[in-house]
């Protein structure tokens, strides 16, 4: 049970190893302006995670199942081996520095990404705002066309 444990610890490291990877490559097809590869890396970054959380959920089955009062890996290190458990507390250490960087280059990216939406929307509105026309045009009949009305007084008795 240990070394599947063991097991898991090291698969999840590698999985937050390559999901950094994917992270800072997002970054620079973002720094491109390249929306496809975005896309495309994205997609890769969300099925990553989705097993990263099936080996998580997987982790917390094997630990249960040694002590079913068990709620952490921590409670269940004590019981392991000298050798094992620091295997376990270095890895577990590992994948929580390569989460930590994981998280800034996460958001890092957000900045990077929202920052180009507001850029291209703040371009499309004022593109807009340019092809609509002004007040003195010709409409569709060959007539000046008035965007308002011209004001005027109501004079009536209840």
């Amino acid at each position: 049970m240990i070394g599947r444990i063991l097991s898991n610890l090291r698969r999840q490291h590698g999985a937050v190893c390559l999901l950094e990877s994917l992270l800072a490559e997002e970054f620079s097809h973002l720094s491109e302006r390249s929306p496809g590869a975005v896309a495309t890396v994205e997609f890769s970054i969300q099925e990553l995670l989705r097993q990263l959380a099936v080996e998580r959920r997987h982790l917390h089955a094997l630990y249960a199942a040694m002590n079913p009062a068990a709620k952490r890996l921590v409670d269940v290190v004590g019981s392991f081996d000298q050798e094992s458990r620091q295997t376990a507390q270095a890895l577990v250490a590992a994948i929580d520095t390569v989460e930590q960087r994981s998280a800034r280059q996460a958001t890092r990216n957000y900045s990077m990404a929202l920052g180009l939406y507001d850029l291209t929307k703040s371009s499309l509105d004022n593109l807009q705002k340019l092809l609509i026309p002004k007040k003195a045009v010709y409409g569709s009949r060959g007539r000046i066309a008035s965007a308002t009305p011209a004001p005027g007084l109501i004079n009536g008795r209840l």
